[in-house]
């Protein structure tokens, strides 16, 4: 199964917001969307985020490094994950993307500055 396979296979809602988050995550430069775990990752070097459909509706946008996200960690959830925070959207027109771009960008940032530090080890 591959990502738009996925989302087809979603109804509703749901299936709007999969769409949509997975059309603006893959516009970034050098970002790939990928299948694993049973759920859409994206990735340049080391995953970013993936998105997480929620059984009781709504999808989650995780964020891989989050802790490292001083500037959008104040305002992820971090729900009961030691690493990981997420962002929860129950239907599109809630959708900040002009917030969760300036996430995104510094979920980037952190993924090219770990990527970077570990070439000089």
């Amino acid at each position: 199964m591959n990502v738009i396979d996925f989302i087809c296979a979603k109804r509703g809602s749901q299936y709007e917001l999969l769409l949509h988050l997975h059309s603006f995550l893959s516009e970034y430069d050098n970002v790939k969307a990928c299948f694993k775990y049973k759920i859409p990752f994206y990735s340049i070097f080391k995953p970013i985020c993936y998105i997480n459909p929620l059984k009781s509706s709504g999808v989650e946008v995780v964020f891989w490094n989050a802790l490292k996200m001083k500037n959008s960690l104040p305002l992820l959830d971090q729900k009961t994950r030691k690493l990981m925070v997420e962002i929860t959207y129950r239907t599109i027109d809630k959708v900040n993307f002009e917030l969760l771009d300036t996430m995104i960008r510094e979920a980037i940032s952190i993924d090219a500055a770990l990527h970077i530090k570990n070439l000089q080890k």
